[in-house]
């Protein structure tokens, strides 16, 4: 009697059906997958023949179903990721504020067709930093699609300049607490250079072209973003930009004037200090309890703000006119109180 088309694919149901339902926590028996063979896809099998695709899995594709107890329980003891690298994935998109909650949701379903269905609801059940300010914003993977069309230097396999876009950005009004659009819905357009994430949110790196100079622009506040016939500009002042020092200032300190300070510290602050400062700077011991550190700093109110936060555990020393300046800084504070 000749084998239904069904009959001719068994071993690849047999293979589908331990992607799904086995890891290193749940292995599965003969009789599970006679069971699924016969329930799910009209075929009839016998141990033998199962036995016989096991062995043709692991042997010729590579499948690593280790078997136990004469063949009993059998388990996919791993797969094209880790489950720990999925758990890392899916993770970092929950933390991420770019990524709305409805568009996280996705992307975790989406990441659990790499594991076992049981894998998949522990991604679902992880922690789900549900504190974390998600943005409202329709669109924004597709903003961020865009966006690397426009940057790319090559299109399906051919040259492509990268060209201008231009949207309009939005910011919350306190009457109703809703986005509106900036500059009275004029246009913002752009040259765009790099994408950054910081603190969670999704940053574009683009040369201003009413500014003419670099800036950056929150993913989640672009609306109405195109893509525009026209090559991008400030390739002569992307090519000066030391990403890491920019990234550092911009997201570390703000805007301000960019002066050489020295601080002091207590000692249980070093890991706080490298964190925003990174290893490349000065640092020195200063006494047992204490260290100094010397750094290109913006200095801001967001600057002052920082240090203010450690209270009597951080010294501003030098310049003197940054000191003067934090002092002031401080009696503005208090004149409020």
């Amino acid at each position: 009697m000749p084998k239904s088309e069904n009959q001719k694919l068994k071993i690849l149901y047999i293979a589908q059906y331990f992607l799904e339902n086995s890891d290193e926590n749940h292995s599965l028996t003969i009789g599970d997958i006679i069971d699924y063979l016969k329930d799910d896809c009209g075929i009839s099998a016998k141990s033998r023949s199962i036995n016989r695709d096991i062995r043709l899995l692991r042997d010729v594709f590579g499948m690593d179903i280790e078997s136990r107890q004469g063949s009993k329980y059998n388990t996919l003891m791993s797969r094209q990721f880790e489950f720990d690298d999925l758990r890392l994935l899916a993770q970092c998109v929950y933390a991420a504020k770019f990524i709305s909650k409805n568009q996280a949701e996705n992307i975790i379903n989406t990441l659990g067709e790499f594991c076992s269905v049981h894998q998949a609801e522990d991604l679902q059940a992880d922690v789900f930093l549900e504190d974390r300010v998600k943005s409202k914003q329709k669109g924004t993977m597709q903003i961020i699609s865009n966006i690397n069309s426009a940057m790319a230097k090559k299109q399906d396999g051919k040259p492509h300049t990268p060209q201008k876009i231009s949207f309009k950005y939005l910011k919350y009004s306190i009457s109703d607490m809703q986005q509106v659009e900036r500059r009275k819905g004029n246009t913002y357009i752009v040259s765009p250079y790099k994408l950054l994430i910081n603190d969670g949110n999704y940053y574009l790196l683009a040369f201003a072209d009413k500014e003419q100079k670099f800036r950056t622009y929150r993913i989640d506040r672009m609306k109405d973003l195109k893509l525009l016939d026209a090559p991008r500009e400030g390739e002569d002042v992307f090519k000066n930009i030391d990403l890491t020092t920019y990234t550092r200032r911009t997201f570390g300190m703000y805007g301000g004037t960019k002066e050489k300070v020295t601080m002091r510290f207590i000692n249980p602050l070093l890991d706080t200090v490298v964190e925003r400062f990174g290893t490349d700077v000065f640092y020195m011991v200063d006494d047992k309890n204490h260290f100094k550190v010397v750094a290109d700093v913006e200095v801001s109110p967001q600057f002052f703000g920082w240090i203010c936060g450690f209270g009597n555990r951080a010294v501003i020393e030098s310049p003197q006119n940054v000191v003067d300046d934090f002092q002031k800084h401080i009696e503005k504070i208090q004149s409020k109180y």
